[in-house]
């Protein structure tokens, strides 16, 4: 059960407290809110898009790139307050410890400023 952690540990293995606590969480919430196939699905396009991508700061045409399955993945995440919350917490840890390319939606705000 605990596919989205690993996956999230091979695109940043991150040794440090927070970042890992940070995983636990992300994946916590998520065992809440979907299913054991849909935890997989969300594990395999972490791996296969190498990123964590913050669902409500894509594009409309970046959503509609994703499939059915990753489609609803998505609407589920940005509909729970906690669940998104969440997600952006683990891209903005990764900002933090210099994955941009980890964590490419945060990446683009944390240079400006």
């Amino acid at each position: 059960m605990n596919e989205v952690f690993n996956a999230l540990t091979s695109l940043s293995p991150g040794h440090d407290a927070e970042l890992i606590e940070g995983y636990r969480r992300y994946e916590s919430v998520l065992a809440d809110l979907l299913t054991p196939q849909q935890m997989e699905a969300y594990a395999a396009y972490l791996l296969r898009s190498g990123s964590v991508r913050v669902f409500d700061e894509m594009t409309p045409d970046e959503l509609a790139d994703l499939s059915v399955q990753e489609d609803v993945i998505a609407t589920t995440i940005m509909a729970d307050d906690m669940a998104a919350m969440e997600n952006r917490r683990v891209a903005a840890l990764l900002i933090q410890r210099g994955e941009q390319a980890v964590s490419p939606d945060l990446a683009a705000s944390s240079e400006i400023g």
